[in-house]
């Protein structure tokens, strides 16, 4: 049996037939550009570095040309020219970005600058330094740095993504740069991993695995690599773990007590809290970024839906009545709306709603579409999709353009998890 991780109460019954018992701010300057258009992307165009000093094969400038292009455009913010590009030029744009590409031995000094056009008066300019090794980081800095220019808020192209890729039967945790790049192996149990998330400053990431032999369990890795530690080994299941905002507490779902219900740890994983109590199964649980309530799947009304509660357990409510057979749910960072997965006669559909149910919203149809999570600054959605063929990443920027593919090394991926913004 080939279990799907992707939705909570669907991958919960899986295992039940498995037989296990139950930065900093910018200054602001003289020269501004007005963004006032809500979604509307503000469009810039793009020149080539300037390389001077050393020829690295490794590290060629143009490389960097395209990735700041493709993480500027992949923002949500801005629509992007290139300079490079046969036939883009600089035509009905709000901003040019041009930049120094220095590579001297093993360092590299990148320099940023943002124009208004047509005067290109210099409204950003800054430096980063780094090794050869680090030049992708430096861009994506660059890339950040530059949508919070424009915003006032930070970009989330440094961030990472966690994701579960199958070979076989064996389910593996990975975690990737933002844009794909830098794919990584973060277990290799030759067993299978489930719903990995991350904590509240990206230093730790919870996941569910069978790699002790004693069922699903709950760990926690460090990101950056190293030893693993058993957060919950309890009898039955023990899944759908998330850290709290503040880190710490963690939700999860527990069968210690005979059915799947929802309990509240504290960050090490002892003194669980039971906050659900109902004879349907509850999984799947996910926190608001106050840390106040909880959105979580249950099937107590006679078919999965979402249901949210305040952290104690109280005040429950369903949370839509409009869309049926709903799954997985996901809170914006901004805490504004609820993604979630909704049944349709050929797999599953995304959709959002607002915290109160009202308002619901098809985002992405066509194929199966599983286990949204949002960006850090709450403008793009991960999910995991059948759509060409094989499970695979895409990323929508909640506009009508159709979702973009993320390179997994041409490895089937589910199950992913955005990283908060990372410390620098």
């Amino acid at each position: 049996m080939t279990l799907r991780p992707a939705h909570g109460l669907a991958a919960l019954l899986a295992l039940l037939a498995l037989g296990v018992t139950p930065s900093r701010a910018q200054s602001p300057d003289e020269v501004r550009i007005d963004i006032t258009s809500g979604m509307r992307r503000i469009r810039i165009h793009c020149e080539a570095l300037t390389a001077v000093g050393d020829r690295s094969p490794r590290v060629p400038s143009v490389q960097a040309d395209e990735v700041l292009a493709n993480d500027l455009e992949h923002s949500a913010v801005f629509t992007v020219s290139r300079g490079w590009a046969q036939g883009q030029r600089a035509f009905d744009v709000q901003g040019v970005i041009t930049g120094r590409w220095e590579c001297r031995g093993s360092r590299i000094t990148l320099i940023g600058e943002a124009g208004d056009f047509p005067a290109r008066r210099s409204i950003f300019k800054r430096e980063y330094r780094g090794t050869t090794e680090e030049w992708r980081t430096l861009v994506h800095r660059l890339a950040d740095d530059l949508v919070q220019q424009f915003t006032g808020e930070p970009g989330v192209a440094s961030s990472r993504i966690a994701f579960i890729t199958q070979r076989g039967r064996d389910k593996e945790l990975y975690v990737m740069d933002a844009d794909g790049a830098n794919m990584r192996p973060m277990t290799a149990d030759r067993s299978i991993a489930l719903s990995p998330a991350w904590s509240h400053d990206g230093s730790l990431l919870l996941f569910t695995s069978y790699r002790s032999g004693m069922g699903p369990q709950i760990f926690v890795t460090p990101a950056a690599g190293g030893r693993l530690y058993l957060v919950s080994g309890r009898s039955g299941l023990n899944t759908s773990a998330s850290y709290a905002p503040d880190g710490r507490d963690i939700v999860c779902s527990l069968s210690q007590d005979g059915n799947s219900e929802i309990y509240v740890l504290d960050a090490r994983g002892g003194n669980p809290r039971r906050l659900t109590e109902h004879r349907g199964i509850d999984t799947s649980p996910t926190w608001s970024p106050t840390g106040r309530e909880i959105a979580f799947t249950s099937d107590r009304g006679g078919q999965p839906q979402v249901y949210v509660m305040d952290r104690e357990g109280g005040n429950l409510r369903r949370l839509t009545f409009d869309i049926n057979y709903t799954d997985s749910p996901a809170w914006s960072p901004r805490g504004d709306r609820i993604a979630l997965v909704s049944r349709t006669a050929g797999g599953f559909d995304l959709w959002l709603v607002n915290p109160d149910g009202s308002q619901p919203r098809l985002l992405v149809t066509g194929g199966s579409n599983e286990n949204p999570r949002w960006s850090a600054d709450g403008r793009q959605i991960v999910f995991s999709s059948d759509r060409d063929g094989v499970r695979s990443l895409y990323v929508s920027d909640l506009s009508d353009r159709p979702p973009r593919r993320l390179d997994t090394g041409g490895l089937p991926a589910s199950s992913p998890a955005w990283s908060p913004r990372l410390p620098r």
